[in-house]
């Protein structure tokens, strides 16, 4: 990569041509990093700041001397990986941890790649917070991720989730593989064909092998939720309640929209998904003259059963629930 010239002492320097140099490229830098094609002059101070590996390989692991300055060749990592950890620990870029497109979030990946690989444990829990908020611990942050994060529909699922076990990023997992079982059918997460009508909006096989268990689990998981819910509306429709002054109408609603349910879970093409039938159950709810001491009841009963779904998120991908230290 680096040019020889020779100096007016007659002395042989090594340059970086400019088509090689990288962002960042500090002219006053005083260490060089090369992966593939590109070079990178930084500072020795902010690497070793932010990792004790990079430190130690500066120190002992120089391959050469180019422009005067220890060069440290890192072939394993990705030039867009290694320019976007480099640009966040110089302070060149301030938006780096936003998450307004998709370029950001790749970029972001490649700053959590590289801080994970070189263990720079300052930087990581940082770049880590906005997928964090995105793919939450707690209900309440799921809620409203799932709710008003439109930016979360533009993201390959498959893609997250990889991610979270690529980076040991475990606590985005549970939110991730459920967003991911939640809007992706099986085929398109295994890339197979089953009766397709429409080309998989996902490339085939790009769900790693340790997922595909866990994203079967979770359809499952799914599944029974919904299934007890759907019971616990037909409960409503033989039940009778002390409260209710209109027994029977009530009743004869609450049946109704048990078939209704139960059809639209046996018959949609959509991914069988807990949070969006929750969403339904709602909706339909809302729709059903039902009088005030049902309604609250129910709402009640389906706000119980959606926490007890979020509790035992964790525990159907093997984790012992959302105090697993694995989470953390």
């Amino acid at each position: 990569m680096a040019d020889t010239v020779v100096s007016s002492a007659k002395t042989k320097i090594n340059i970086i041509p400019q088509c090689n140099r990288g962002i960042p490229w500090f002219d006053d830098g005083n260490v060089i990093l090369m992966s593939h094609d590109l070079a990178f002059k930084v500072y020795k101070g902010m690497l070793s700041q932010h990792s004790a590996i990079l430190k130690e390989m500066i120190e002992t692991g120089a391959t050469e001397v180019i422009e005067g300055c220890p060069a440290i060749l890192l072939d394993d990592d990705s030039t867009a990986d290694l320019s976007n950890f480099l640009t966040v620990i110089h302070g060149c870029e301030r938006r780096s941890f936003q998450l307004t497109s998709k370029q950001d979030f790749l970029n972001l990946v490649g700053v959590l790649r590289i801080a994970t690989k070189y263990k720079a444990d300052q930087l990581r829990p940082r770049a880590l917070l906005p997928l964090q908020q995105i793919y939450p611990t707690r209900l309440s942050q799921w809620d409203e991720s799932f709710e008003t994060n439109s930016m979360i529909w533009e993201l390959d699922p498959v893609t997250v989730t990889n991610v979270a076990r690529e980076l040991s990023a475990l606590s985005i997992l549970p939110a991730a593989m459920a967003f991911l079982a939640n809007s992706t059918l099986a085929q398109e997460a295994f890339g197979v064909s089953v009766f397709q009508t429409q080309p998989l909006r996902f490339v085939p096989g790009l769900l790693n092998a340790e997922d595909i268990k866990a994203f079967t689990l979770m359809k499952e998981y799914n599944h029974e939720s919904i299934a007890k819910t759907l019971r616990f509306i037909r409960e409503q429709g033989k039940e009778r309640h002390v409260p209710c002054q209109r027994a029977n109408a009530c009743a004869a609603k609450f049946t109704g929209m048990f078939v209704a349910l139960s059809v639209v879970a046996a018959t949609s093409e959509a991914p069988a998904g807990y949070p969006s039938f929750t969403i339904t159950v709602q909706e339909i709810l809302q729709r059903e003259d039902v009088c005030g001491s049902c309604r609250d009841r129910v709402e009640v009963g389906l706000d119980r059963r959606r926490r007890a779904w979020w509790r035992g998120l964790p525990e159907a991908l093997g984790f012992s629930g959302w105090d697993d230290a694995r989470l953390r």
